[in-house]
């Protein structure tokens, strides 16, 4: 079972608004290897094969 603060901490990295989320800076979203901005973000239906990776582009110090 997972807690509740655990998936506020999981929805950390997005801010919901609209219809669907908005990623925020500092996270890349690829989707089949390609950056999500060149597949349309938002308007890309997501297939059921399609490989969805998100990378942080942040680091501590």
């Amino acid at each position: 079972m997972v807690s509740e603060p655990s998936m506020r901490k999981r929805d950390a990295g997005f801010e919901k608004r609209d219809v669907y989320p908005r990623r925020r800076p500092g996270i890349l979203v690829l989707i089949n290897d390609a950056d999500w901005e060149l597949e349309g973000e938002a308007e890309y239906a997501l297939q059921p094969n399609d490989n969805i990776l998100f990378v942080s582009t942040l680091h501590g110090g």
